[in-house]
C-alpha cells in the first residue's frame, strides 16, 4: 500500500524536476523570442540566409524554411509551436503546415549530443556518422514525402494580401514581402503569456507521464518489456531504460536508443498534439511518420555503425 502511495509522489517529482530544471529554462526564452520573431516578420531575416538552400531541396515556401531551421534546431516541441504560429499568421498555409510537421519535430542536437550520446550511451565523443544518420533519415523522410505525396501551394498569401516566396518543383518565384512591425508592450505581453500557458501546458504532461512510467515497477514486468514501454511513454526514462539493456552489442543498444529517440514517446506526441490544439492541421501525415521513423531509424543506425566489410563503423 505504501508503494502505491508514494510512487505517484516520486514519479510526480521526477516530472516536476525534469520540467523546472531542464524544459522550462531550454525552451521559454526561444519560445517568446520565436514569437516575437514571427509576430513581427523578423524571422525573414533569418530566411534571407537558409531559404535559398532549403527551399530547392524542400517543396516549402521561404516562410516554411523558418520552420525547418527551428525545428532541428530547438527539438520538439519547438518545430510544431513555430508551424503553429506561422500558420495562425497566415504566413505558410495549412497544407504546408501539415507537411511540415512530417519532419520538422525532432530531438534537439544539446539533447541528442549531452543526455543520449555522452550521459546514457557513454560516449567520450559522438561518432559524425551517427549524428548525420539520426538527423539524415527524417530529413530524408520529409525530402521523399515533399516529392511523391505533397502537392505544393502555387501561391500563399499573408494577412495583408502581399505574396511571399514560394517554391514549386524545380522553380522559384520570388515575390514581394511584407514590411517589419515594430515591438510594442501588448505584443510583448501576448507572446509571453502565450509561451508560459504553453510551457505549463508541457509540464503538465510530463508530470502525467512521469508517473505512469515510475507505476511500471509496480508490475514487476521483464527488464526488455519495461524499457520498451518506457521508451513508449517518454523518452528521457525511454532512453534510460534501453541505453541499460544487458546487451552485449553496442550498435544494437545505440540502434534501439536512436529508434526511440526519433518515436519521441506518447508524451511528446501529447505535447504536440496540445501545442496544435488551435489549428485545423491534418496530422495523419505526422502520425504515420512518428510509427516510421523508428523503423526506419533502427536498420539505418543498426547497418552504417556495425563493423564490415563494405561500411566500417566506430567501434
Amino acid at each position: 500500500m505504501q508503494n502505491i502511495l508514494t510512487i505517484p509522489a516520486q514519479g510526480c517529482t521526477l516530472g516536476l524536476t525534469l520540467w523546472y530544471t531542464s524544459v522550462l529554462p531550454s525552451l521559454l526564452p526561444f519560445f517568446i523570442l520565436s514569437g516575437l520573431l514571427i509576430r513581427t516578420g523578423a524571422f525573414r531575416f533569418l530566411n534571407r540566409i537558409f531559404a535559398p538552400v532549403l527551399t530547392r531541396i524542400f517543396p516549402v515556401s521561404s516562410d516554411g524554411s523558418y520552420a525547418i531551421l527551428m525545428g532541428y534546431l530547438c527539438g520538439f516541441p519547438m518545430g510544431a509551436k513555430v508551424i503553429a504560429e506561422l500558420v495562425a499568421h497566415q504566413h505558410i498555409s495549412r497544407e504546408e503546415g501539415s507537411y511540415l510537421m512530417v519532419f520538422c519535430n525532432n530531438v534537439s542536437p544539446a539533447f541528442f549530443v549531452n543526455y543520449i550520446c555522452i550521459a546514457k550511451l557513454g560516449f567520450t565523443k559522438v561518432p559524425p556518422i551517427l549524428f548525420c544518420v539520426f538527423y539524415g533519415v527524417p530529413l530524408l523522410y520529409g525530402y521523399i514525402y515533399g516529392r511523391f505525396f505533397y502537392k505544393a501551394p502555387v501561391s500563399s498569401h499573408n494577412i495583408s494580401g502581399a505574396v511571399r516566396s514560394v517554391h514549386t518543383g524545380a522553380s522559384l518565384v520570388t515575390q514581394k514581402q511584407v514590411s517589419i512591425h515594430r515591438i510594442d508592450f501588448p505584443m510583448l505581453d501576448t507572446c509571453i503569456m502565450d509561451s508560459f500557458t504553453t510551457i505549463t501546458r508541457l509540464g503538465g504532461y510530463i508530470i502525467l507521464f512521469s508517473i505512469i512510467a515510475q507505476m511500471l515497477t509496480l508490475f514487476h514486468l521483464p527488464v526488455p518489456l519495461t524499457a520498451a514501454i518506457a521508451a513508449l511513454l517518454e523518452i528521457s526514462s525511454g532512453t534510460h531504460a534501453l541505453s541499460a539493456l544487458p546487451l552485449t552489442s553496442t550498435p544494437i543498444r545505440t540502434a534501439l536508443v536512436c529508434a526511440g529517440a526519433s518515436f519521441g514517446g506518447l508524451c511528446t506526441c501529447a505535447q504536440i498534439i496540445s501545442v496544435l490544439s488551435d489549428t485545423d492541421l491534418d496530422l495523419k501525415p505526422w502520425i504515420t511518420g512518428r510509427l516510421l521513423l523508428p523503423l526506419l531509424m533502427f536498420p539505418a543506425v543498426l547497418v552504417l555503425l556495425s563493423p564490415g566489410p563494405v561500411l566500417p563503423g566506430c567501434w
